[in-house]
């Protein structure tokens, strides 16, 4: 996590609350080491500070779709009898346990594959909700794998809650073909312990025949990582010659965490005891919901909000800010 030792190049470092990508080069370091700063002999340095663990629950998966088979009545179409008319996934975090579960029953019964949830789940032609381009290129794998017949809606188009669950209410009811709510199918919220309910919320108090009703499957939980207060207070040390800094917020919690593990905010959460030091040090959030909880819930106003979920909205947003706010060229 040490500053560039390249001494012709000012070392600008963007340090992302996340866990790198697995098995590949993360898209953030992509980002900001193929697109350099406008600002010329200067760098960016990604850091990666994982402020929060990720612990799947893949058993209820594995339980729901146990009750699904192709064994009894192999001439049954799989989406006229699945419970749910379509999956919702918020986050990258609830892919990666549904997918778990998946590949936990291949392996299982690998012996038998014809008689698995598996097989009935390469039927079923239901829509994939994804929030933001990164859980739905997640979803299009196990799209791929498991379920060709689905089809992932959202993504780039659907980069908060708020935006799925219009997507949501147009797009399922249109599918529906005009039922009444009750005749509707439920959707699945594959969700964590810790959620906002913004999407369930505005699909079953929508008016009339539009609603939509929505049942919730707990699937991972979160917790604070238990180094991220050293971890982070290291970087930030690590980086204290930089003339600029930037820190990634990813979630409401990890705004939280951030602030509690730096000293901006008081045990008793007043938004009278926040305080910022380093006037050189930028927080940036990956979207308005985020943004909003930081402003709503501690008075705290971060300096850049990405207009789009990705790391190019990032980038962008962190180099509109230099550009205009700090009069970089």
């Amino acid at each position: 996590m040490a500053i560039l030792e390249n001494d012709s190049k000012e070392s600008i470092p963007i340090i992302l609350l996340k866990n790198p990508s697995a098995g590949h080069t993360d898209p953030y370091t992509s980002q900001f080491v193929s697109y350099p700063p406008m600002s010329p002999g200067s760098a960016y340095e990604p850091l990666y500070v994982p402020v929060l663990e990720h612990t799947s629950n893949t058993a209820p998966i594995i339980n729901l779709l146990s009750l699904y088979s192709q064994s009894k009545r192999p001439d049954q179409v799989a989406t006229a009898h699945f419970s749910f008319g379509g999956l919702i996934f918020t986050s990258q975090r609830a892919v990666e346990a549904f997918a778990s579960a998946l590949d936990s029953i291949r392996l299982n019964d690998a012996h038998e594959l014809s008689a698995t949830p598996l097989a009935y789940l390469r039927q079923l032609a239901i829509p994939l909700y994804a929030v933001g381009p990164a859980t739905a290129r997640s979803l299009e794998e196990i799209k791929k794998k498991y379920m060709p017949c689905c089809c992932v809606r959202g993504g780039e188009q659907a980069g908060t809650g708020e935006l799925l669950a219009k997507l949501i209410l147009s797009g399922y009811n249109g599918l529906c073909h005009g039922a009444k709510a009750e005749q509707k199918r439920p959707l699945l919220f594959l969700t964590g312990a810790k959620h906002r309910d913004i999407v369930p919320t505005t699909l079953m108090s929508a008016p009339g025949d539009q609603r939509i009703e929505v049942q919730t499957l707990v699937v991972y939980a979160t917790s604070e990582s238990p180094s991220f207060v050293s971890d982070i207070t290291n970087t930030l040390n690590a980086t204290s010659t930089a003339r600029f800094r930037w820190i990634v917020i990813f979630s409401p919690t990890g705004g939280e965490s951030l602030l509690r593990a730096l000293g901006w905010l008081s045990d008793s959460n007043s938004k009278n005891n926040l305080r910022r030091a380093n006037p050189g040090t930028f927080i940036a959030t990956i979207g308005p919901t985020t943004r909003d909880y930081m402003r709503t819930t501690f008075d705290f106003s971060v300096d850049v909000c990405a207009e789009t979920p990705s790391p190019e909205g990032v980038r962008n947003g962190i180099e509109d800010f230099m550009r205009t706010q700090l009069q970089q060229p």
